[in-house]
């Protein structure tokens, strides 16, 4: 069951840095909660068997590795939850002192890790396979989960209080789960201490064998219920995003054919554009520049279209409007291209009301035709559309 649990936050988590690897050039914010959710699958990879033994090899004490790698993503999520709160502006050297305690921690670790005589033991029964744990190892495990789970702590209480006041009900369950799944982790934390502190201090045993296995799959399973929390409103953004992408591909082949007509309507060059696919403006305003591109280059072009055209066209076609309006993109093309003279009173490209995502389905749908057979054809069906 553990495997099992363990695969899908790997896949949870992974996923989340993939996605959200384009807002790693929009703010501070979005740079801090990547760093987090990028910092804790590294962790969760190395813990796993499969890939902790060979690293071993390479590492000494790679059974740690995870727990470093922890203290790194408290600290993100730390810095993440002081961008959020603007804590920052009240408290200047806050940032400072927040890797200087991370810093600080690691350094800890790292001398309680030489001082325990055979090293820091990360499995239950070789925790307490002796009558009392190291006191080294002991106050490693208080340093490591004491940070972690204040940082954890301090999570659950804003974002359970921020879920309170969400208006949205899906944001606020989505806040509501992320603070559970976050509490799950703190109390995992909170009750490993405290035994290791007991069996340290008082020669305590617990029956190991069984509670363990119950006690890694409630941090397991707090881990993909705050990972879930973290998807629900990200959800319809991803939504919009593939929309906006499948309409940004639809565009394309109209959008190209303008491109290399006008090259002046181009409100970007191709340097900005490769960036923008890096994140550093959003989809839709990508989207909302092509639209304006295309018309920009349309609307030179109906200096090109012969008055009647679009009706011969349709009577070619049939009832397509967007098939005509094709044809007609493709007459005029071929009469700029061969320098045939501009007409002072020819037809008028279709106009389209409502919203931008209407100019969008329309011209989607515009593109698509264009790549028909059937413009082409028109268009060398006319005197001046000939190539010369």
């Amino acid at each position: 069951m553990n495997g099992a649990l363990t695969g899908t936050v790997l896949v949870l988590l992974w996923g989340m840095v993939l996605v959200r690897l384009p807002t790693l050039f929009r703010d501070a914010q979005q740079r801090a909660i990547w760093a987090t959710l990028c910092t804790l699958a590294l962790a969760k990879t190395v813990a796993t068997p499969g890939v902790n033994k060979p690293v071993a090899e390479l590492i000494p004490e790679a059974q740690v590795l995870p727990h470093l790698l922890g203290v790194v993503t408290a600290y993100f999520l730390l810095r993440f939850i002081t961008l959020i709160t603007h804590y920052d502006r009240a408290h200047p050297q806050a940032s400072r002192f927040q890797l200087l305690l991370a810093a600080s921690v690691l350094v800890a670790l790292i001398t309680l890790l030489l001082a325990t005589p055979g090293g820091i033991k990360t499995g239950g029964s070789e925790l307490m396979s002796t009558t009392a744990t190291a006191p080294t190892a002991a106050a490693y495990w208080v340093v490591l989960n004491g940070y972690l789970g204040t940082v954890l702590a301090i999570a659950t209480a804003l974002f359970w209080r921020i879920g309170r006041s969400a208006p949205a009900r899906l944001l606020r369950n989505s806040l509501r789960a992320i603070a559970a799944g976050t509490f799950l982790v703190t109390l995992y934390a909170v009750v490993k201490t405290g035994a290791i502190v007991a069996h340290s201090s008082f020669g305590v045993t617990f029956p190991v064998d069984s509670i363990e296995p119950a006690a890694n799959a409630l941090r397991t399973i707090g881990t993909i219920v705050a990972l879930i929390g973290a998807l629900v409103p990200a959800s319809g953004k991803v939504r919009t995003a593939v929309r906006a992408y499948r309409a940004l591909w639809a565009l394309r082949p109209l959008w190209r054919v303008m491109r290399k007509t006008f090259p002046e309507v181009i409100l970007f060059p191709r340097r900005r554009a490769l960036l923008e696919l890096a994140g550093v403006d959003e989809v839709q305003l990508r989207l909302y520049r092509r639209v304006i591109e295309i018309r920009d280059g349309m609307l030179t072009l109906r200096d090109y279209l012969p008055a009647g055209a679009l009706a011969e066209a349709r009577g070619y076609v049939g009832d397509n409007p967007a098939l005509v309006e094709a044809c007609g993109i493709t007459l005029a093309l071929a009469r700029h291209r061969s320098g045939a003279a501009a007409t002072e009173h020819g037809d008028r490209w279709a106009t389209i009301g409502g919203n931008v995502q209407d100019e969008v389905a329309w011209l989607s749908a515009v593109s698509a035709a264009f790549r028909r057979q059937e413009p082409a054809t028109f268009a060398a069906r006319q005197p001046e559309g000939a190539p010369p």
